[in-house]
């Protein structure tokens, strides 16, 4: 049946590209006429073949061609594709230019894997800027610094898959010229549906998605393989909902422009004398190719210059054609007033949102047949308030939604705006729609007028003349904007009416269908109504903005700053959820614009909704989404909140662990600070305490839940040793699940055993064997050290192996591929740490700093050797081309330092943690003593406790670089007897520290702490003592492994 259903798909596919097949071949001997409206066509599919979807997508500066343009359009970033591995729609393997990218289909249970090239080199687009703040004391420069080379990354957005290695992780930083490869395996209970694809490289999302490089990601039939859609064989349609700003499309250039280009120019100098009038004036807030329309030609934008202040509207009206927009000259200088022209036709407008690239598309069907209609809003920031009209009647159908953000609805259900008539699609939100065609006239999906009582909207502007020289002439006046123009307005910017789509009956009949409100769908749908559940953890969130960031001036106007709970990405505190729990985040608006929530991994139920500003109240909605629009608040006039938009959300961590995003989809918003880190955690976060052996007892090790403390288990790992032995914890075999892993200690062969953290097979937890082996030569017998964590690229934690005193300095990265105990796992890497030494390798793992998106290996030399902690990353990336680097894989180095000194040779115990997690920033590193006074030190590569962040202040191609880290908390445990030993526990705020060290009764204790800030400016932090956990027998420190 499912071999029926694919074939069912594809079959549909085929049967609509061959639709516009014929029309696309007729255009090429018709004369180009940008009146006409094209017929509906779809993107090029790509399609899985024997359960493999395997494509090389390489981003390049590029051109495309628009329906209403005579020429290729340059200075997009287009996605160009190489098919590997499946079967494409028009049957090319390879293809440049496409605008939008393919459409990339896999089903449920397949496998898709995308070769992503970064070919963003020697680019020439002058208006794609990096957005970079100003710091302090710098004057801001009159344009923004163009970008010729830019990173990025990709994102499978809604899509249910691990974040972790190279699936759907978007803290990867893939410089130009150098490629990664991604793995997404596509869990067999995905629900099918439309998701998308897109690059989501920090403080660049906006401009990169608008430029062009976005694709559909179809899993399986979009409309969520409906049951009903397949008896009835009704047609899908999918309709990627795009915009474009094309300066002087109606005099025949065709260039794409960015509209945000006059909102950056600096004009804070305002102009003098006659600067304006006679073109002196800069910086010119026209489009950056304004010189090459024609002579004569005019283009008005707001206006605003001086110091920065809420007065400041530009950016308002990018969005609304320049036709639909008036120009009053002020000092009664009627002669260079513009007044609106909305009879210029549509295809010539400046500003035009499209149909999978088309302007208008023509859909031709059969009279009174029903179909699917999949619309999907893949644009940078722009709100789509659609509606259908039957042109025959002036009858707007209410629109029956069958399903949105991949997830079929349970039932039919209406959207609660104008009894059912208008449908809001967000940023990033996908609609699957039930539509049926007249008979007569046509069927109109359109933006249409907001009504409701909206007024003009007037603001100061300035209208530029091109005279034909460098210096066109410019007058101040006021821009306005009809009611009648405006579709919607989100808190700030305002978007245009405009006809998006036509469907007309070419053929009849067809096959009418019903879709009626509350109709039961029977769909496979991932949706758990969890609105009776009792939520594990709730967390409040408060949206706000402003000139938040206190390391840049407040004169640009790139520096503006949307904030979680008053900090910008990645300084706002840290959401850790525990896998298999509920969570209820509340969003609390105090911000002025809109804010699609976007979760990634995981779809969450809306519980509850309520817009002051409308009075509009709803949930619990009976359905899953990723994507859910927080309203704004009631403001005054001077933006003094009186009534905060409020989204409340509940969602269970169901299938992985690991660290990805939650953001605004007003993408301009994410890329500056609208963005929080989500990390899941394991559900118990189980930590190893050693218990050394003594006379006729061998050394076993106590694995214990960091919540509470109470002990799970205990292992005899290697039967008559006696000895010290190495541990730590992690998820080796994917199941979300912390496994324990055991390193032999000195007079000891190097053998390393890992215990499942699961109970199964009748068997209690860490008590079955994953694997056990030799990591070194078996004289190797100085001890071992071991650590966990992602490392390779696949999705569980790979096993790290140091070298013990006596041996070359050597660190081994061994596969997640665990075979059977006794056999070695496949070496992955080997490197040498610390050239030169044999004293032995300390150990820890962790996500420590941004630089290249992957965990780290931290390693520190043994006793004998100064204690130089040094930072190591795999980048696993590769130059564009497929060609592997030559020679063994090696780290790269990200950070040294010496954390006491170049005198203190007694070694350090290491960890990583999200100490202090509310601050934000990437884990800590802690250094323990492992003799003299056994102070502990913690390091951090950035937090709240620094300010800024600095990351902004940085031009994106260097968010690579070295980390840097800082010193931000030293405490003395124990009184300074004997040093001390360190682990981190997780908690869902963060990290707890563990640290071991000899207690004043003789033996060794083990204390819990968490870190504070004293107070708001305090830029380090105090250690806060929680209490006791255990003591064990022994003088010396217990060894400790946490999470």
């Amino acid at each position: 049946m499912v071999h029926r259903l694919k074939a069912l798909t594809r079959a549909v596919i085929a049967v609509t590209l061959l639709a516009w097949a014929a029309p696309a071949a007729r255009a090429q001997t018709a004369p180009f006429d940008p009146a006409t409206r094209p017929d509906f066509r779809e993107p090029v599919v790509l399609a899985s073949k024997d359960g493999v979807l395997e494509v090389r997508l390489t981003a390049r500066q590029g051109e495309a061609r628009l329906d209403t343009v005579a020429k290729p359009v340059t200075n997009f970033l287009l996605l160009d594709y190489e098919l590997i591995r499946g079967t494409a729609s028009d049957g090319r393997k390879s293809a440049k230019n496409l605008y939008p990218a393919p459409t990339l289909q896999v089903f449920p249970g397949e496998r898709l894997v995308v070769h992503f090239e970064n070919g963003l080199s020697g680019l020439t687009i002058r208006d794609y800027y990096s957005p970079q703040y100003i710091g302090k004391g710098t004057t801001v420069p009159l344009y923004p610094e163009q970008l010729t080379a830019s990173p990025l990354n990709l994102h499978t957005h809604g899509l249910h898959v691990s974040p972790k290695g190279n699936a759907d992780n978007v803290m990867l930083h893939i410089p130009d010229g150098q490629s990664n490869t991604y793995t997404y395996d596509i869990p067999r209970n995905m629900p099918q549906g439309a998701y998308w694809y897109h690059s989501h490289l920090h403080t660049l999302t906006a401009a990169q998605v608008y430029y062009g490089m976005v694709g559909l990601l179809a899993i399986g039939r979009t409309d969520g393989n409906l049951p009903l859609v397949t008896e009835k064989r009704i047609p899908i349609r999918n309709m990627l909902l795009q915009y474009n700003f094309v300066h002087d499309r109606a005099g025949g250039l065709a260039q794409l422009n960015n509209p945000y280009w006059p909102q950056f120019v600096s004009t804070i100098t305002p102009p003098k004398g006659d600067e304006l009038a006679n073109g002196t004036y800069r910086p010119l807030l026209t489009p950056v190719n304004f010189a090459d329309s024609g002579k004569g030609t005019k283009y008005a934008t707001i206006w605003y210059a001086g110091p920065l202040s809420i007065d400041n509207h530009r950016g308002h009206m990018q969005y609304i054609p320049s036709n639909l927009q008036s120009f009053t000259a002020s000092a009664g200088r009627s002669d260079k007033d513009v007044p609106a022209n909305p009879s210029l036709p549509d295809h010539q407008r400046d500003v035009q949102f499209t149909v999978n690239g088309q302007f208008q598309p023509v859909i031709k069907s059969k009279a009174g047949q029903t179909e699917i209609w999949v619309l999907a809003n893949v644009s940078d920031i722009a709100y789509m308030n659609v509606r259908l009209t039957e042109t025959a009647t002036g009858r707007h159908p209410p629109i029956a939604i069958v399903g949105q953000d991949g997830n079929p609805y349970p039932a039919v259900h209406h959207p609660p705006i104008d009894n059912g008539t208008r449908l809001l699609i967000p940023p990033a939100s996908r609609f699957a729609i039930a539509v049926t065609i007249p008979a007569e006239g046509e069927l109109i999906l359109e933006m249409a007028e907001l009504g409701g009582g909206a007024r003009t909207i007037i603001a100061p502007g300035v209208l530029y003349t091109n005279d034909g020289t460098e210096n066109p002439p410019a007058v101040l006046g006021t821009l306005s904007v009809l009611p009648s123009a405006i579709s919607y307005a989100d808190g700030f910017f305002v978007f245009p009416t405009q006809v998006l789509a036509r469907a007309v009956a070419s053929q009849g009949p067809g096959v009418t269908t019903a879709f009626a409100e509350g109709q039961p769908l029977r769909a496979y749908t991932s949706f758990v109504d969890l609105s009776d559940a009792t939520p594990d953890v709730k967390r409040k969130i408060l949206i706000s903005g402003g000139f938040l960031n206190d390391l840049v001036t407040k004169s640009d106007a790139k520096a503006f700053v949307y904030a979680f709970d008053g900090a910008a990405f990645p300084n706002m505190p840290l959401i850790q959820a525990r896998l298999n729990s509920v969570e209820e985040w509340t969003f609390i608006n105090n911000n002025n614009d809109e804010h699609p929530i976007h979760v990634h991994v995981n779809d969450f139920q809306v519980t509850a909704y309520f817009d002051p500003t409308t009075g509009l109240r709803t949930g619990p909605d009976r359905f899953g989404i990723d994507n859910a629009n927080v309203p704004p608040p009631l403001m005054k006039s001077d933006e003094t909140v009186i009534q905060p938009g409020l989204l409340s959300m509940r969602t269970r961590f169901d299938d992985y662990i690991g660290l990805f995003v939650m953001h605004c989809h007003r993408l301009n918003h994410e890329d500056n600070g609208l963005m929080a880190l989500v990390n899941v955690i394991p559900a118990v976060s189980s930590y190893a305490v050693v218990v050394r052996g003594s006379t006729g007892t061998a050394t076993t090790v106590r694995i214990h839940d960091g919540n509470g403390d109470r002990l799970l288990a205990t292992v005899t790992p290697f039967a008559g040793h006696r000895g010290e032995v190495s541990v730590a914890m992690g998820d080796l075999d994917g199941d979300g699940v912390l496994d324990l892993v055991v390193g032999a200690g000195k007079g000891h062969a190097p053998e390393v055993v890992a215990y499942s953290g699961k109970a199964r097979d009748g068997k209690a937890a860490f008590a079955i064997e994953l694997a056990r082996f030799q990591a070194f030569a078996p004289d190797a017998r100085g001890g071992v050290s071991v650590a966990a964590a992602q490392i390779d690229g696949t999705t569980s934690d790979n096993i790290v192996v140091g070298s013990g005193p006596g041996q070359p300095s050597e660190v081994k990265v061994f596969g997640t591929g665990l075979p059977r105990t006794g056999t070695a796992p496949p070496l992955f890497a080997s490197f040498a740490p610390h050239a030169g030494d044999s004293s032995g390798v300390s150990l820890a793992t962790g996500f420590v700093d941004f630089s290249t998106g992957r965990n780290s290996i931290v390693t520190a030399p043994g006793p004998g050797s100064v204690a130089e902690v040094k930072v190591f990353v795999f980048p696993l990336l590769k130059p564009m081309g497929g060609a592997s680097p030559s020679g063994p894989l090696q780290p790269q180095t990200s950070a040294t330092l010496k954390p006491f000194g170049d005198d203190y040779r007694s070694g350090v115990s290491l960890a990583t943690g999200w100490l202090a997690g509310t601050l934000g920033g990437a884990k800590r590193i802690v250094v323990g003593q492992l003799g003299e006074a056994g102070t502990v030190k913690v390091y951090s590569s950035g937090s709240a406790l620094d300010g800024g962040p600095s990351m902004y202040l940085h031009n994106p191609q260097h968010h690579a670089h070295a980390a840097d880290f800082r010193e931000i908390a030293s405490f003395t445990p124990f009184n300074g007897k004997a040093g001390t030993r360190v682990a981190t526990t997780s908690t869902t705020e963060g990290a707890h520290l563990l640290v071991s060290g000899a207690s004043a009764q003789g033996n060794a204790g083990i204390a819990k702490y968490d870190f504070q800030r004293a107070d708001d400016s305090a830029t380090t932090l105090r250690a806060v003592r929680l209490g006791d956990v255990t003591a064990v027998a022994g003088s010396q420190p217990a060894t400790l492994g946490g999470d």
